[in-house]
């Protein structure tokens, strides 16, 4: 019988151990997510450093509950080291997934909202989970970057064995070009001069803030100093002059840029006798002579 009490005694302790952890970690659960509030004004960052204290927490309960049932003993320590090392045999792609989980988190690789490209999969980033990252895909048979429709799950993983691309971490910025050939009895100089002004029109209302930001991201990495305003490049070739102008776009902006700017520099070349867009043509000089085979009579 004194037995008996003595086990009620130890049951009814470890159970009320229990219920106070639990209730530790309602109230530090609770004002993490306050804190968090608090000092995280973007709302993706703060739900995806939430999530990871959460899971910290719940991890640190789960130890430390079992170590109150089962209490210290070296036997069971020792079955929980050869149960634990079997776990992690068997589900290291699951651990793998869970430290690139931690490594996108704490290092900022890239945010839910960020577009990144990961291996073969580029994408606007939906969710990052504790195992996978969900991502709106863009591109594949789809010309420019334009969104397919197919939502793409990526192990976390891949970010140790894949590069990884991050189009906005920084800078919301990307530098592209377009090329226009023109003849070479083109008034070459005209076109150019053309070129560069739609450019720079198009560019004018951002270009404050593209130099700005870009200031920002050199006071923190090693970047050589580069102008965001348009810049032109002429190339002769074999068939024509090429004209390419360099120019900044906003990341989710490129294709629609690129066709306005196509377009307004093609209506304007039709006003201007003087300037040719050049083609892949072929012109024929002349055929060498033909001979005609004489019979031989036998």
């Amino acid at each position: 019988m004194p037995d008996l009490q003595i086990d009620y005694v130890m049951l009814l302790t470890k159970l009320v151990s229990s219920v106070v952890v639990l209730l530790i970690a309602l109230v530090l659960n609770s004002m993490l997510r306050r804190v968090l509030r608090r000092r995280i004004s973007d709302t993706a960052h703060m739900r995806t450093v939430y999530t990871l204290g959460r899971n910290l927490v719940l991890l640190v309960v789960v130890m430390i509950v079992l170590m109150i049932w089962l209490g210290p003993s070296s036997n069971i320590s020792v079955a929980m080291g050869i149960l634990g090392a079997g776990i992690a045999f068997a589900s290291q792609e699951t651990i793998g997934s869970f430290a690139g989980y931690l490594s996108i988190v704490l290092s900022g690789i890239y945010r839910i909202g960020d577009r990144v490209c990961i291996g073969d999969v580029t994408g606007d980033v939906l969710d990052i989970g504790i195992l996978r990252t969900t991502v709106m895909e863009i591109g594949q048979w789809v010309r420019a970057e334009q969104y397919t429709g197919r939502v793409v799950t990526i192990a976390n993983r891949a970010i140790f064995s894949d590069p990884v691309f991050n189009y906005t971490q920084h800078w919301p910025y990307i530098w592209d070009e377009i090329t226009l050939p023109v003849t070479y009895e083109s008034d070459w100089r005209r076109a150019a001069e053309i070129v560069l002004r739609h450019g720079q029109e198009y560019s004018e209302e951002f270009q404050a803030n593209a130099e700005a930001t870009l200031e920002q991201v050199r006071r923190r990495f090693p970047i050589q100093t580069t102008s965001v305003a348009p810049s032109l490049y002429v190339v002769m070739t074999d068939n024509w002059i090429e004209l390419t102008m360099r120019y900044v776009v906003e990341v989710r902006k490129r294709r629609g840029v690129m066709a306005e700017l196509h377009r307004e520099l093609l209506e304007h070349f039709e006003r201007e006798p003087s300037i040719s867009i050049a083609s892949a043509t072929f012109e024929i000089v002349g055929f060498p002579p033909l001979r005609q085979a004489s019979s031989v009579e036998t």
